[in-house]
């Protein structure tokens, strides 16, 4: 999973480089939902913080960018 998640963050950050802000968000949301569960595990506890956090902004930004 943690992979899975990695390479979502790398495509992720390369769609968002290219203006591709809508799917580069969700793509990035998801990598945070990949990301939290290997996180929890090795009680990382900064980084479960960061990952829900940057999900919670990542969701709201695509949800908003999908209404205008």
């Amino acid at each position: 999973m943690r992979y899975f998640a990695s390479g979502l963050f790398l495509l992720s950050h390369g769609l968002l480089v290219l203006d591709h802000l809508g799917i580069g968000a969700a793509l990035h949301g998801i990598g945070e939902v990949f990301f939290a569960p290997w996180a929890i595990k090795q009680k990382a506890w900064d980084l479960v913080f960061i990952a829900f956090l940057f999900g919670a902004f990542d969701l709201w930004g695509t949800l908003k960018l999908g209404f205008n």
